[in-house]
């Protein structure tokens, strides 16, 4: 219990990858998204990591049709993971990772510094 005290007070688990390369990882900002989403941020926590409402929004979508299917039985509503979610979801991490480290090295832009804290 401690642990996630500490981990709240801290405001995340440091990065060990931008610790060590001062560059950023492709999940860093994931927690403060998550935090942020919780906190009823949308907005916020889409420019903290977009890959985060993102899995939200995906997950609503498919908690309605798992509701709509047990409801009905149909099977055209049976959720299942389709290749261009999961892909969709990979590269809007890639260019996250690209577009932050860009801003970083090229701009001198620290954009995730520049955020207000959840």
């Amino acid at each position: 219990m401690e642990l996630i005290w500490w981990i709240a007070g801290q405001g995340g688990i440091p990065c060990l990858f931008h610790k060590w390369t001062g560059l950023y990882c492709p999940g860093c900002g994931g927690t403060r998204a998550v935090r942020a989403l919780l906190g009823g941020h949308p907005f916020l926590s889409f420019c903290y990591h977009p890959v985060v409402p993102y899995c939200a929004v995906l997950a609503v979508w498919f908690l309605i049709r798992f509701l709509i299917y047990r409801k009905t039985g149909d099977p055209k509503y049976r959720p299942y993971l389709e290749n261009g979610y999961v892909y969709a979801g990979a590269g809007i991490i890639a260019v996250n990772f690209v577009a932050k480290n860009y801003f970083l090295l090229a701009k001198g832009l620290d954009i995730l510094a520049l955020l207000p804290a959840v």
